[in-house]
């Protein structure tokens, strides 16, 4: 028995409408950092610590705003200036291009062989937004024993709906020190991103710079 022309009707639209839907509730995926490249040098500073960024980012990956989250006086101005100036595949939920959040966080290790880590680092008092991942727990990379003067790894760390490091990927050109950034950083653990109020998979997008050491 044929059913009514009205009736097919409805049913195609019913079934077009839960397919829209279903695409649209579809699983989102943090962006990927196409291009980056740091401004400026401050490889003469005596101090160290964490400078952190949030990068504002539309549906074409293109950052339209940087937030510093964690300032670090001077490192905060150099990464928030070179952030403005890399461009990243954008999000995707459902399959669609979108625009995201992304955490950019510097670790700039002082000019030292050894040094003691803070009783209290100032990032685990720091109010992130839920956006993106924020840090826990973080691993001090050594100065590798086969590297000389200075240099920095950009990298990119896949962190989990559980804020534990999944992943990594190399970002910059090969150097010593990208085997002692990249086994600290997968020890590092996170908060987890929130989007549409649930915890969910991100990449946090990182620079581990290493100042020359000293005596």
């Amino acid at each position: 028995m044929r059913l009514p022309m009205t009736c097919r009707l409805v049913c195609l639209l019913a079934t077009v409408l839960l397919a829209a839907g279903a695409a649209a509730d579809g699983p989102w995926t943090p962006p990927h950092l196409a291009r980056a490249g740091l401004r400026g040098s401050h490889f003469n500073v005596q101090s160290g610590g964490i400078a952190a960024c949030e990068a504002s980012l539309d549906d074409r990956g293109q950052v339209t705003a940087v937030k510093v989250v964690q300032d670090l006086a001077p490192y905060d101005a150099m990464l928030e200036s070179s952030v403005r100036t890399w461009q990243f595949e954008p999000a995707r939920e459902g399959g669609r291009a979108v625009s995201s959040r992304a955490l950019v966080l510097g670790f700039f290790r002082p000019p030292s062989t050894s040094f003691a880590a803070p009783d209290a680092p100032r990032y685990k008092a720091t109010a992130a937004p839920e956006e993106i991942p924020w840090p826990t727990s973080v691993d001090v990379p050594p100065y590798p024993p086969n590297a000389l003067g200075s240099g920095a790894v950009i990298l990119e760390a896949d962190v989990s709906e559980e804020g534990t490091v999944t992943g990594t990927h190399l970002l910059s050109a090969a150097g010593a020190f990208d085997g002692s950034a990249t086994e600290a950083v997968q020890k590092w653990t996170f908060r987890p991103a929130h989007h549409a109020g649930r915890a969910v998979a991100s990449r946090a997008f990182l620079v581990v710079s290493y100042i020359g050491t000293t005596p």
